[in-house]
């Protein structure tokens, strides 16, 4: 915990490309106990959280949806692709090799 804590306030305020570090240990919900700000909403959105069941039942379709159009282009993609040369195939009669690009 001191070694964190030696971290923090060793970075807390550097400067990065022109612009100051903010640096917060895990444990500290300073920004989270201030309930409805917009700081505390914005960082629970990039946590991970969503706000509301309609918002996690429309991520739940988006993800179905792309699933079944990852499936449909699997499905599609095989018979489209050109069927794999082989060994033989690429042989050639002398017809060909004699010719220059």
């Amino acid at each position: 915990m001191q070694e964190a804590q030696l971290a923090k306030e060793k970075m807390n305020g550097k400067l990065v490309c022109g612009r100051p570090v903010v640096v917060h240990l895990a444990s500290e919900k300073c920004f989270l106990d201030s309930g409805n700000s917009q700081r505390a909403l914005k960082d629970k959105k990039l946590a991970g959280g969503s706000g509301s069941k309609s918002a996690q039942t429309d991520r739940a379709a988006k993800i179905s949806a792309i699933k079944n159009k990852l499936k449909s282009l699997e499905n599609d993609g095989c018979s489209t692709k050109r069927p794999r040369l082989n060994p033989d195939d690429l042989k050639s009669t002398g017809e060909q090799s004699d010719r220059k690009l």
